[in-house]
């Protein structure tokens, strides 16, 4: 690479980073009379526009980084969102543009060293091309393990939550009164989900819709068996204690076979330590008091 080419991939790298300083820079002011008291006054179109904006390095990067509406994908992804418990799209997108220019500045300033080592200069575009595209995907694999962390903590906490639903449909109490003890007892996830449908249910949402938002925005299959039986018991006047419990036991049996399954997966991996590294020490301690005892008898 010439000089003049390397002098202007490092101006361009300059003026990215100043343009982001000015961006944050924007971020530090303070917040006007409007974004003060905007959370107490009801929200709508015009607030939302006058508030919850980026700055201006942030609304080019997140016009580039919003997908068409057009597009089916929106929607997948705004359910994959809700199933991590985020909400916020335009953050998301933000972070994967983000993202995608860390591994394209890495991948450009390892394709840079290696044009200077005598490398070809294709190098330069792929790296830069292959960390923008590695960026991205790392951002996407860390919102499908936070989804999976998500739904097994959920999972984790459903037993005792059917349980105390029991128990409190047992006393007499009505499923929205269940339901709100039951917030009002425990904490997690979980239940700060329940209370939000509950939220809903008071601004007028019927209970069995509720229930049903509230398995789709968890996307936990356990979960969704769970809402099913109860609304279905709900709607055909079953006894609720006793369908709350069988879930319970029910969630507790699917919880131990992927227990067990997850000890025969482990298993399988403690193999490798075991053959590569204890069994050749072992065998190397029985045999080398014998080689050591034939080499005396040997000089001897």
């Amino acid at each position: 690479m010439s000089a003049s080419a390397a002098g202007a991939f490092i101006g361009l790298l300059t003026a990215l980073g100043v343009c982001l300083v000015a961006s944050r820079a924007l971020t530090l002011r303070p917040p006007s009379m409007l974004e003060r008291i905007a959370p107490f006054i009801p929200a709508n179109a015009h607030v939302r526009a006058r508030v919850h904006h980026a700055p201006s390095v942030g609304r080019v990067l997140l016009a580039l980084a919003r997908p068409s509406t057009s597009r089916p994908s929106g929607t997948t992804l705004e359910l994959r969102l809700a199933h991590a418990g985020q909400s916020s799209m335009d953050r998301y997108r933000l972070d994967q543009v983000a993202a995608a220019g860390l591994g394209a500045c890495v991948g450009a300033l390892l394709g840079l060293a290696l044009v200077l080592r005598g490398a070809a200069a294709l190098c330069l575009p792929l790296l830069t091309v292959s960390g923008a595209i590695a960026g991205v995907m790392a951002v996407d694999r860390l919102l499908a393990r936070r989804i999976r962390a998500r739904q097994e903590r959920i999972a984790g906490e459903l037993p005792a939550v059917a349980e105390l639903l029991a128990l409190a449909a047992a006393a007499g109490e009505a499923p929205p009164a269940a339901v709100e003890r039951v917030c009002g007892t425990l904490g997690g996830e979980l239940v700060h989900e329940m209370a939000r449908s509950l939220n809903e249910v008071r601004g007028g949402l019927s209970f069995d819709l509720a229930m049903h938002q509230l398995a789709t925005r968890i996307g936990s299959p356990e979960l969704t068996r769970f809402i099913d039986a109860f609304v279905i018991a709900i709607e055909r006047g079953a006894p609720l204690a006793d369908v709350l419990r069988a879930q319970a036991s029910d969630v507790r049996a699917a919880q131990r076979r992927e227990l067990m399954e997850k000890a025969g997966r482990k298993e399988v991996a403690m193999l490798i330590p075991v053959v590569f590294l204890i069994l050749p020490t072992v065998v190397l301690i029985a045999v080398f008091p014998g080689v050591q005892g034939l080499q005396l008898v040997v000089s001897s």
